[in-house]
């Protein structure tokens, strides 16, 4: 990293640290490094081994080129192509973005209705090796959509019996790298959001909608964006999610950005509507506020308060004190 963007990245520590009320808030966590070999060294990480990755292989991006002006269609065929704005993409910006063979619409499954506090009790032991069960689970089940996009599953971090469990909406490029949700930018902006709290990332749980990355080319430059989940994907993923919180029990639950909002409580309202807005997961209550990826692209003073005091909120449900000013 030069000197240029260390110091950028530094004016964006200082100006989230006054936005949340406190001059200095010291990160004790270590981040997770990657050696030369591809290891990683921090936090666990699971592996899994990928089989079949050739047959979800995307299609390499295209130079852009001088096109002729197209032939106008006869009469019958341009009665028969929908234009182009009701058109679906094309296959091959979906090939790879988590394995071809998921279809792009399905019915949701239903959210569960028994209430959390009805479940029979767990201990804390029963819930680390339930939740390292569930894992391996999920690794099995969704290893055959992995890709060269979606090289890992990217289950879950965290205490397994957390008060407060953060819910984004799926892995981006850092986490499908390093196998662990909310590491890149974002991640480390959400980091500095924990602490701000008095918390830290081992004694909350970090989780997310869709546990594969969901990326597709850009038509004009073939470069890879992440995007967000389809219908399709959240329906193959969401169970998971579920069994995670029925294993956890989290006192408060926060979504980070409008899909985890959407899917884990059925809402059609939009995020700025209802953020800082108190609702409910099978009788937990959640607090919906923005993505940390939202507060990087609108780095407001004004955003960066609302977020400040839906996390203030949250403190106060669970009786944390309140932070002092520094």
């Amino acid at each position: 990293m030069d000197m240029q963007a260390a110091q950028y990245g530094a004016r964006l520590w200082l100006q989230t640290d006054a936005a949340f009320g406190l001059r200095e808030v010291p990160l004790a966590l270590p981040k997770p490094t990657v050696s030369s070999t591809g290891k990683i060294t921090g936090r666990p990480v699971q592996t899994a081994t990928v089989p079949g990755r050739s047959a979800y292989r995307p299609a390499p991006p295209v130079a852009p080129r001088a096109v002729a002006p197209p032939t106008p269609p006869s009469p019958a065929r341009a009665m028969a192509t929908p234009p182009a704005e009701f058109r679906r993409p094309a296959a091959h910006t979906l090939a790879g973005s988590q394995g071809a063979d998921i279809p792009r619409t399905v019915k949701l499954p239903p959210i569960p209705d028994v209430p959390i506090d009805a479940l029979e009790a767990i201990s804390a032991a029963d819930k680390a090796s339930l939740l390292a069960e569930l894992q391996q689970q999920v690794i099995a089940a969704l290893t055959p959509h992995l890709s060269e996009i979606a090289t890992k599953v990217v289950f879950g971090d965290g205490d397994p019996a957390a008060k407060l469990m953060f819910v984004g909406e799926g892995p981006g490029i850092e986490e499908d790298r390093t196998g662990i949700p909310f590491v890149g930018r974002s991640g480390q902006l959400l980091d500095k959001m924990i602490v701000a709290m008095g918390l830290n990332r081992k004694t909350v749980y970090i989780g997310n909608v869709v546990k594969l990355r969901a990326a597709e080319a850009d038509p004009d430059t073939g470069r890879l964006r992440d995007r967000p989940p389809t219908p399709a994907e959240v329906a193959l993923n969401i169970p998971w999610l579920h069994r995670q919180i029925e294993i956890i029990r989290p006192r408060v639950i926060v979504t980070l950005g409008a899909p985890a909002l959407k899917y884990l409580t059925g809402t059609t309202e939009g995020i700025s509507r209802l953020r800082g807005t108190w609702m409910t997961y099978r009788g937990v209550p959640l607090m919906p506020t923005y993505h940390p990826s939202f507060l990087l692209r609108a780095y407001t003073p004004e955003n960066r308060a609302k977020v400040w005091g839906d996390l203030q909120q949250v403190m106060t449900k669970l009786g944390l004190p309140p932070a002092q000013p520094k």
